[in-house]
This record gives C-alpha cells, sequence and structure tokens, in this order.
C-alpha cells in the first residue's frame, strides 16, 4: 500500500525543513537547549525555540542507525526493518478498563496491569508491550513507575514505556540494568524502548526532552510517537498534518543525535483527525489511516525504522464499530510494511482497555499476517499426486496431502468460527464470548516465568531506591 509519490515524499520533505529551520519547535528545557546550542541548533533563549537547518538534520540522518534492535529478557530478541518481521503491542497506558460483563467502563488498577502483564505474555500474537493501562489506584507521582515495574515482572517479552522526566528515564535503566546485570549489557540489548512524544504542534515539555537525552546516551531505543490531529493542533488537510508529523519526527531524531550520534530511532506517527462538531480527537478514520501510512513512508525514504497505529477505533464498546475500524487500520499499517503497530486492545479513542478486545484483536492480526503471507505456488502447495489419487468427486479431508500441509497453509481460528449449529443466540455474541473465555482461562493458568531470587533482589533494591513498595509495604518484584 502506497499513497505519496516521490515528488510529494520530497515536497513533505522540504516543507518539513522549513517549518524547523523558520518556525522553530519549542524546548521547555533550558539544559536541553543548552545541549542543541553546543550541537548547532540556533537558540532564541527568550521564547525558548529551538530551530534546526538542513544540514543539521540532514547530519542526524546520517548518523541514525538503520537498524533497532528490540530485545527481551525472555530472549525473544528482533531487529527493525527486516523481512517479515512486524511486531504488534497493546495499547498504551489509558486510565480505563471496559468491563464486558457489566457492559461498563472502569477506572483501571495495579491488579489490572499484571494482569494485562499475564495476558500479553501468554498470547504469541502480542510481540512487544507498552503497558496497556495506568494504575490509578497508586500515588499519580509514581504510577508510571509501578507499570513499569510490574510489566517487567510478569511478562518476558520487549516493554515500551514512556518516561515523563529524567529521573523516571533513570530510573528505568536502572531496573532494566538490574535485570540484565548492567547498563552495557542494556546498551547490548535493549529489553526495553520508550516513546517520546511531543506536544503538537512542535513543542517539548521540560521533562519529555530531558528524558529524551538521558534515555539516547543510554542507547534505549527511541519512538518518536507524534499525534497529529487534524482541524486542532496540525492543520486540518491530510498533508498540513503530514508535514507536522515530519518535522515532529526529524526533530527528535536530530536532537537525539546531537545528544548522542548513533542513539536508536524509530520514526513514528498515531494521528487523527478532530470532530469539528465537538473537538474530540476521532479515531480509526480513512484520514487517520492516510496520515500514518504516509508516515510510514516518510519513514522509508529515510531509511528508518517506523512504528505506527494498529487497531484504534473510537468505539466504546465491542461493536461493528469497534470491529470495521480495527481491520481498517490495522490492515492499512500492515500493508505499508509498518515495522512497529501499537493499539490491541484499545477503545474510546485509545481511553480505554478492554482484555477481551485484546484477545479479539489478536485474531485480527493473525488474519491479517496470513493474508500478509500471501500464496506460495510450488510442486508440494500444488498438490497434483493428492488431486490424481481423489480423482473425479473425491474428498481431501483425510487424503495425506491435508495432513501435511493444513498447519502451515491454513489460519487456524482462535476465538472466530466457534458458531454452534442451529439458530443463533441473539441474546449473546458469541464471539466476545469465546474472548472472555478464552481471557479467563489465561488468567488463571498461564505461568509467566519470573526473575531469579537473584537478579528479583537487585531490581527490587532499585525499586526500593525510589519508594515504589505494595500497599502493604512489600517488594513489588516477585521471583521464581
Amino acid at each position: 500500500m502506497q499513497v505519496l509519490s516521490k515528488d510529494e515524499i520530497e515536497q513533505v520533505h522540504q516543507t518539513s525543513l522549513k517549518i524547523l529551520s523558520e518556525v522553530g519547535v519549542k524546548v521547555d528545557s533550558p539544559s536541553v537547549r543548552d545541549v542543541l546550542e553546543k550541537g548547532g541548533a540556533r537558540v532564541d533563549k527568550k521564547r525558548g525555540i529551538i530551530y534546526l537547518d538542513e544540514g543539521l538534520v540532514t547530519g542526524a540522518l546520517k548518523s541514525a542507525p538503520k537498524k533497532v534492535r528490540i530485545c527481551s529478557r525472555g530472549g525473544r530478541d528482533y531487529t527493525i526493518p527486516e523481512q517479515g518481521v512486524q511486531l504488534i503491542s497493546p495499547d498504551g497506558q489509558p486510565p480505563a478498563v471496559f468491563d464486558v460483563s457489566k457492559g461498563q467502563k472502569r477506572r483501571s488498577v495495579l491488579r489490572d496491569c499484571i494482569d494485562f502483564a499475564i495476558l500479553c505474555d501468554a498470547l504469541p500474537e502480542v510481540d512487544y508491550v507498552w503497558p496497556p493501562v495506568v494504575a490509578t489506584d497508586m500515588p499519580s507521582s509514581k504510577s508510571s513507575l509501578y507499570e513499569f515495574l510490574v510489566t517487567m515482572a510478569y511478562c518476558s517479552k520487549h516493554v515500551q514505556h514512556g518516561a515523563t522526566s529524567a529521573e523516571e528515564a533513570r530510573f528505568q535503566i536502572e531496573v532494566a540494568s538490574a535485570v540484565l546485570g548492567s547498563e552495557e549489557d542494556l546498551k547490548k540489548r535493549p529489553i526495553f524502548s520508550d516513546v517520546c512524544t511531543p506536544i503538537s504542534p512542535l513543542r517539548y515539555d521540560q521533562g519529555e526532552a530531558e528524558a529524551l537525552v538521558v534515555l539516547s546516551r543510554a542507547g534505549v531505543p527511541l519512538v518518536h510517537l507524534t499525534m497529529g490531529i487534524a482541524g486542532s493542533v496540525s492543520p486540518v488537510t491530510v498533508a498540513g498534518t503530514l508535514a507536522i508529523i515530519n518535522a515532529e519526527n526529524l526533530c527528535g531524531l536530530t536532537m537525539c543525535q546531537i545528544a548522542s550520534p548513533g542513539a536508536p530511532s524509530i520514526y513514528s506517527s498515531f494521528s487523527g483527525v478532530s470532530d469539528l462538531k465537538s473537538g474530540f480527537f476521532v479515531c480509526g478514520t480513512p484520514e487517520g489511516v492516510l496520515m500514518d501510512t504516509a508516515a510510514v513512508e516518510m519513514a522509508k525514504h529515510y531509511g528508518l525504522p517506523s512504528c505506527a497505529g494498529g487497531p484504534g477505533t473510537s468505539a466504546r464498546s465491542l461493536s461493528a464499530e469497534a470491529g470495521y475500524q480495527s481491520a481498517m487500520s490495522t490492515m492499512a499499517a500492515i500493508l505499508a510494511g509498518s515495522d512497529l503497530l501499537v493499539g490491541l486492545g484499545g477503545l474510546d479513542r485509545d481511553a480505554m482497555v478492554s482484555p477481551e478486545k485484546l484477545v479479539m484483536d489478536c485474531e485480527l492480526w493473525r488474519w491479517l499476517k496470513r493474508l500478509r503471507a500471501g500464496v506460495t505456488v510450488d510442486e508440494a502447495t500444488l498438490g497434483f499426486d493428492a488431486i490424481k489419487r481423489q480423482g473425479p468427486g473425491g474428498v481431501f479431508l483425510s487424503d495425506p496431502h491435508t495432513l501435511k500441509h493444513m498447519r502451515k497453509c491454513l489460519m487456524i481460528p482462535q476465538v472466530t468460527s466457534y458458531h454452534s449449529p442451529g439458530e443463533p443466540n441473539y441474546a449473546k455474541d458469541e464471539l466476545i464470548e469465546h474472548a472472555k473465555k478464552k481471557t479467563k482461562q489465561i488468567l488463571s493458568e498461564h505461568k509467566p516465568p519470573l526473575l531469579s531470587k537473584e537478579v528479583a533482589t537487585r531490581v527490587g533494591a532499585v525499586a526500593e531506591k525510589y519508594g515504589i513498595l505494595l500497599p502493604d509495604g512489600k517488594q513489588i518484584f516477585p521471583h521464581a
């Protein structure tokens, strides 16, 4: 899938360079402005705005690595971009959960963070994990630290998070280093990455900017997640919003490279449009899909790894709206070739998450991966011998060819297609019922691989240093 021509890509690039050199980007951190000024940026200290010229941006694009490692404490490591590798994660940190049994939205708590980490560890379709909810029952100043810890504790996959201050960035680095053994080990095998989100249009708050510098110097991959919203914080046109998306990504990349040349960076967009009647962000729209698809194309133009929105939806329940919006946005991202996708389980414009939708979205992801795999045509798959054996009017259900190829060639459903024969039960949605059943089964049976006692003790010391304890005073990190 491609939406931009070569000429259009160049127009977006040149407009973004003009934005960075003539309009500039507001950076609220004096210390980061100093770092950027020493690195060649022009700084208006009175207004707190930095200006990046074309040479500086071009130099950053040259020093940024074209491949990034996505590793995990469980040993499930990837390199992106790589042929056939497209990784997906849950939605990131809304403060609410959809209780499907009651049909109600409720505030998320630390127990939800743990349950989602266990679910994500068990579901093979989940490749990396952005903690799906906020622990609203923990102190608000430290809830993000709790979320990072329990996800690292109860899930063996790569963790993606966000840091809103230099202190939080250092906390994450210390925890991950304690898991692996040292900061040098973390640089070699980054088991977590961070999402750095500018405030569109064209602004970095102090904490986000300072965290970016700390994380870049530690070799932690940074996802420069722009959230352009057409008609409110970016121009109402898809092209105008894309210019903002690209300018913010180039700015974030350049800031990383000035702070630490060679720092791993990932180009990203999770953008959409405003409902001009209410001003609300609307998720899962055709324009949002076009923005993210075009952003992936810009990343490819620069030779950078990319991340895009996946199964996004504005729906507030497990409805047909949630289904078609999630399918459209995810299919576009996978066909555009985004290396990373986010959004499994998300509802209500990413303000809420559902464990059952997470399971259902994994089914969607499996369908789309099968679609992307295409058709293999060779002597074995053509199956002439089987056709000859069965002949006219034959049945292939018990043929050896079926037994040999069925698991490789057919996508076996996990939660769909379980429809009982006879009259449909209009009182219940069979898909939701099977998703509920699978969710309960995983949470009751799956035992995630815990850390050794030695490693858990090291991590516990970091947690204690930052004042992270469970309500009963116990250390938060379990061990095997």
